[in-house]
């Protein structure tokens, strides 16, 4: 009898710590980064932005960026723009649309870039700022981001 019992204890914990790894919240990005899923205002596709600061900017904003797109058209050539606005304003006012990078989906319709950003502000300061990626393609395609808050380390 306390053999099945083991057994059951055993069994019951196993499901007591599934549970609670299923219950746990998932792990959050660094809230100084942001991620926005693309999507489309013309043309075909959809993809994901993520932005993540580093500290390698010494006091100066430095980002990683990574842009992925796919089920967009084979072999198309996509300009991945970007506009700055004042911190949590939504993306109101922004400046034009500057071109950052470029990437070519495959023969299958997908793409990704990773690239580095940076930008100085002044002696020592990281500044706030809202920021959209607007990604072209040659096709005519358009592909956006949400209006991103990012926060330099």
């Amino acid at each position: 009898m306390t053999r099945i019992t083991g057994i059951r204890g055993l069994a019951i914990g196993l499901v007591a710590a599934y549970a609670a790894m299923v219950a746990a919240p998932a792990a959050q990005a660094d809230p100084t980064g942001a991620m926005s899923a693309l999507t489309a205002v013309a043309g075909q596709g959809t993809g994901l932005v993520i932005v993540s600061p580093t500290s390698a900017g010494q006091g100066d904003f430095d980002a990683r960026v990574k842009v992925n797109i796919h089920d967009a058209a084979p072999n198309t050539t996509f300009s991945i723009t970007r506009a700055v606005a004042a911190p949590s304003t939504g993306c109101a006012s922004p400046t034009p649309f500057i071109e950052v990078a470029t990437l070519t989906t495959s023969a299958g319709g997908a793409g990704a870039v990773e690239f580095e950003r940076g930008m100085r502000h002044g002696p020592g300061t990281t500044m706030p700022f809202d920021l959209i990626l607007r990604v072209i393609g040659s096709d005519g395609t358009v592909l956006q981001s949400g209006c991103m808050t990012i926060i330099g380390k």
